[in-house]
């Protein structure tokens, strides 16, 4: 794209913009999940399909690596939560009392003020052994979490979250059920990362003996770890926690995780309900002839179709060379072509995206104005940054830990490039050493589904500021990164939104990533199942609601 061309739709498309606020609905579905039926009964076990281990608990080290995600969100809570089940939407996204009973925000938006619930306990497990959860919890993981206050000074690496807690000026605790989260500036979506998963309350006795949570996850959520019904390789067990706030919650009394890597096994064993379960979440996509054959082989099923608001995001780091040259990145961009990847993958149901985007930033009409593909003009710049007889291009993935759509997605991105003289050399890896060089930026290119959180700047400021510990591609761009601030700072929604847009402008601009496509997910699950539907603004499956009958 010209820079001219890049300008005038600054100007028109901020005309046009819609509001956005946080939380956003990013979203709608294509489908809805089933009512519930009769009252909720206790008792019963969930088979549930992982494609692997989880490897650590501290997800200030390792981020959204899955499943250890999932497991945190059945072991820990934080402050809010957001509001499941299935007479909402996929893409609905309501803030809901979780630790915090009660919440306001000052008039200048700098300070969050959260009034705990009472008599919350974390579990009965060494070392915490069932004691209160208090406002001091709070603080304490707050400071953690953010490298702050009474961690700061203890030589931890920077928090992957840490950019949720940018500008923080301090967290207090007057009293055991109150807690102050003061920031130096406006922070405009605070209350939607206080609801996210990865920022739980955890006891810091956990802390004072291993020096971080990496090995051991104990928390006052509604499941816990039960480590010796557990076994590498095999199983990961799940037990209701008897002392959970909600009383009678949750109904299920078990939830087991089955290690399947293969997408075919996994298909099979829900055919025979080994597993209860089958289809979404980042690491168990199912393809569309998947979604089908299941249709067939188990009609009885329930099946859930909604608009995925992730996209697939290539990263492009720009700290190697050639990427450090614009004209290559921008000849990566013109190669692409959404409607391949959408038609393959998703029988021609999936959506054009845009890098840092939720797909309610730009209308699907606007996006296809702004994207370009234009592989005469991809030649074109390779030749002029010196590449007329080709290019070849690193590109790491994590073998089968994301399933056989992701590989077909990632063949096809092969196939794309090679169209115009991009060759993209594929180079397997374990998932953790996958995970460890996009975090230490050993890497050229890769691709992932982003795994997203309830606000646009979980995108945003996340993968593109030059503070944040995701921002794998090395992005460094002044421009950018005063729009990126100033969308924190707004508290005005229609003019926070206005700022968004001209941040998501510049990534596709200057090509500092790539959005590939959004897609369709598909999810099945047994109609025992009852009061169940997955909700964007969660991790793992939100279990706690939902019960068995009539297995």
């Amino acid at each position: 794209m010209r820079r001219a061309t890049f300008l005038v739709l600054v100007a028109a498309l901020a005309v046009s913009a819609m509001a956005c606020s946080a939380p956003v609905s990013p979203a709608a579905p294509a489908g809805g999940g089933q009512p519930a039926a009769g009252q909720p009964k206790l008792g019963g076990a969930l088979n549930l399909r992982i494609l692997g281990d989880p490897f650590d608990w501290d997800l200030s080290y390792v981020g959204k690596s899955e499943p250890n995600g999932g497991g945190m969100a059945y072991v820990y809570n934080s402050l809010l939560g957001f509001k499941t089940g299935p007479d909402l939407k996929f893409a609905d996204l309501i803030l809901r009392p979780e630790l915090a009973e009660t919440w306001d925000t000052s008039a200048d938006g700098k300070t969050f003020t959260f009034h705990l619930r009472k008599g919350v306990k974390f579990a009965d497990k060494a070392p915490i052994n069932g004691r209160d959860l208090t406002a001091a919890d709070v603080k304490w993981s707050y400071e953690y979490w953010s490298r702050s206050g009474a961690l700061k000074d203890k030589k931890l690496p920077t928090g992957q979250f840490a950019w949720m807690f940018e500008g923080l000026a301090g967290v207090d605790a007057p009293d055991a059920s109150t807690v102050m989260v003061r920031f130096t500036d406006p922070f405009a979506p605070f209350l939607s990362f206080a609801a996210s998963d990865f920022n739980p309350v955890v006891p810091h006795e956990i802390y004072d003996r291993d020096g971080n949570f990496k090995n051991q996850a104990v928390g006052s959520g509604p499941f816990q770890m039960d480590e010796s019904a557990s076994q590498k390789g095999s199983r990961w067990v799940f037990k209701k926690n008897p002392g959970y706030f909600e009383p009678g919650k949750p109904y299920l009394d078990e939830l087991r995780w089955l290690v399947i890597p293969d997408d075919s096994t996994a298909l099979a064993a829900f055919r025979t309900k080994q597993i209860d379960m089958v289809g979404g979440g980042a690491g168990s996509r199912l393809s569309t002839q998947q979604a089908e054959d299941i249709k067939k082989s188990a009609p009885s099923a329930v099946l859930l179709q909604y608009a995925d608001p992730a996209p697939m995001h290539f990263y492009l780091n720009a700290r190697k060379k050639p990427l450090d040259d614009l004209r290559v990145r921008r000849a990566l961009a013109y190669a692409i072509d959404p409607d391949e990847f959408i038609k393959v993958l998703y029988d021609g149901k999936g959506l054009w995206a845009l890098a840092g985007a939720f797909p309610d930033t730009f209308t699907q009409d606007e996006i296809h104005k702004i994207m370009k593909r234009d592989p005469a003009e991809s030649k074109k710049l390779l030749a002029e940054a010196g590449f007329a007889n080709g290019l070849d291009l690193e590109f790491i993935y994590p073998g089968t830990s994301y399933g056989e759509s992701y590989i077909t997605s990632m063949q096809l991105l092969q196939a794309q490039l090679k169209r115009v003289g991009i060759n993209l050399q594929l180079k397997s890896l374990d998932k953790a050493d996958e995970s460890e060089r996009k975090k230490t930026g050993d890497f050229v290119t890769t691709h992932t589904s982003k795994s997203l959180d309830s606000d646009v700047d979980s995108y945003l400021f996340n993968v593109f500021h030059p503070s944040s510990k995701a921002n794998y591609g090395g992005t460094n761009d002044p421009q950018l990164t005063d729009l990126l601030v100033g969308q924190r700072r707004e508290t005005d929604p229609k003019k926070r939104n206005e700022i968004i847009r001209a941040a998501v402008l510049r990534i596709y601009d200057q090509a500092h990533a790539l959005a590939l496509y959004e897609g369709v997910q598909s999810q099945f699950w047994y109609p025992f199942l009852k009061n169940y539907a997955p909700n964007f603004g969660t991790q793992g499956f939100p279990l706690t609601e939902a019960w068995i009958d009539g297995r």
